[in-house]
């Protein structure tokens, strides 16, 4: 499964609805623009209605949209917002594609969407949950860390000796393993310094007991990371890496994407994503099928993929 959260309004008041299999896609459903999603969620979303959330570590995407304020908020698991070569140029397409919007990306999950809403965090009795150490791959000396599909590869950097270590991780950032992330990270392999990018990154100064991080991805409950680094000033630095690197003094260095060749890649993602695909069982449209629960039909992507391709003219600058 892949469950996926929508929901329609703000703390003003909200109606919401999920599904098993929605997540995959949904930052390329939403390129669809404002006009469509909202005229399919006020049919799916029940305004005002109880709403039973599932628990925030079982939601792989969700979305927010807020159509008084015209905010729209989300968060993904997969898909070219959360790839650092397309993370820029995604959302430089989906905000061209949402004019007039406010777009922002949840990095605390559904944790941070329901505090969002005004919901108290604290009802997720694994809010205090310690992260697991066993969770983390470190490279060490003959055991060389193979980046794994799927598995974020963050780089952290050590000041006092200077080192730079590169870390996968399955469930939590090790941002949240707190000052015992130093222990952790004892005898593994110092690279020296990465110029490559990552999906997330730890920057730790242990003599002035100060730490930053950043991600490209989501945390749940990354609320509680400066709880976790008691007697410690936590800095978080979202998806800016340039945070990062100045704080290591370059020991993480990544190139910069080439972001018109991005953006196209995004482009033509998008158009693919909205290609009908004919079946003998639906009319070919697989998107957004987990807010309508049924397949759109082939009618309706024409209009769309011209939306998509007159969001890229706007994002490329023309």
């Amino acid at each position: 499964m892949n469950p996926v959260v929508y929901i329609l309004g703000g703390p003003d008041g909200y109606g919401a609805t999920d599904d098993d299999w929605g997540a995959g896609g949904l930052d390329l459903d939403l390129l669809a623009g404002p006009d469509f999603l909202l005229a399919l969620m006020r049919q799916g979303c029940s305004y005002g209605q109880p709403y039973s959330w599932r628990p925030d570590d079982e939601i792989d995407a969700g979305v927010a949209v807020d159509p008084d304020r015209k905010v729209l908020r989300l968060f993904v698991l997969e898909g070219p917002l959360v790839e650092p070569y397309t993370r820029r140029a995604a959302f430089a397409l989906l905000r061209a594609a949402w004019p007039g919007w406010e777009v922002h990306w949840i990095y605390g999950a559904q944790t941070g969407l329901r505090s969002h809403l005004g919901l108290d965090p604290a009802d997720d009795e694994d809010r205090e949950r310690r992260a697991w150490a066993d969770d983390l791959f470190v490279s060490r000396p003959g055991v060389p860390h193979t980046p794994v599909p799927g598995m974020p590869s963050t780089v952290v950097t050590l000041d006092g000796p200077d080192r730079c270590h590169l870390v996968g991780y399955g469930f939590d950032h090790p941002v949240m393993h707190g000052p015992a992330l130093l222990d952790l990270l004892d005898g593994a392999t110092d690279e020296g310094g990465h110029h490559g990018l990552a999906e997330g990154g730890v920057h730790i100064d242990a003599h002035r007991r100060r730490a930053g991080w950043w991600t490209i991805g989501t945390q749940i409950h990354s609320d509680t990371v400066a709880a976790r680094w008691p007697g410690w000033t936590v800095e978080f630095w979202e998806d800016r890496w340039a945070g990062h690197r100045a704080a290591s003094g370059g020991r993480f260095d990544p190139t910069e994407p080439d972001d018109t060749a991005a953006l196209i890649s995004v482009r033509d993602a998008a158009l693919r994503h909205w290609t009908p695909i004919p079946t003998d069982e639906r009319d070919g449209l697989i998107c957004l099928a987990g807010l309508t629960g049924r397949s759109l039909t082939t009618r309706q992507a024409p209009p769309v993929r011209a939306r998509i391709e007159a969001a890229y003219r706007q994002a490329a600058g023309g």
